[in-house]
């Protein structure tokens, strides 16, 4: 900035004053808080370059990190009677996954759909994240309604990835 209007210099760590007429120049310390801006916005800057997420971009090189995770050879792929057999079971699957609290005994199904299908993204790629893509091959995706919780729509909606062992249904990874 110009120097003959007055204007303060701004340089890493201080406020410089212009020179004034008489020619001195003082020199003060930017305070503790201006500091601590400047660290929040480089610690922001950093991060924003090399990214939040510890997500890999490709779910299928990396290990499963559940260890809810059930093995993909002890699943049975679900055939066109999976909708029925989970509604018939899914009271049990509920209390098993979200306890005992009572406001979880009225649901509404909203939808179940097999984590293959392109209309259950984005829990597909969730469900390869946390147990590969054999086992999400092999899982349905129930999400639910819990009208009690309401006005929460957090509290209110539940997403569970469910396959069929030998022993029967299991939810083996509550989303919400």
């Amino acid at each position: 900035m110009d120097s003959r209007n007055g204007y303060y210099k701004i340089k890493l760590g201080t406020f410089v004053p212009q020179m004034n007429h008489k020619g001195s120049e003082k020199v003060k310390r930017i305070s503790l808080i201006g500091k601590g801006l400047f660290c929040f916005l480089l610690g922001l800057a950093i991060a924003g370059t090399t990214g939040f997420s510890s997500l890999p971009s490709a779910a299928e090189d990396q290990p499963a990190t559940s260890e809810q995770c059930p093995k993909a050879e002890d699943l049975i792929q679900p055939d066109e009677n999976a909708e029925k057999e989970i509604r018939d079971v899914l009271p049990q699957l509920i209390q098993e996954t979200y306890g005992d609290d009572s406001r979880y005994q009225n649901y509404e199904v909203k939808r179940i759909l097999t984590l293959k299908a392109p209309e259950s993204s984005p829990y597909s790629g969730i469900a390869e994240q946390q147990c590969r893509k054999e086992v999400a091959g092999k899982s349905l995706l129930v999400e639910l309604f819990f009208p009690e919780f309401l006005p929460s729509a957090s509290l209110s909606q539940g997403q569970v990835f469910v396959a069929k062992t030998n022993e029967g249904w299991k939810v083996w990874y509550r989303y919400h």
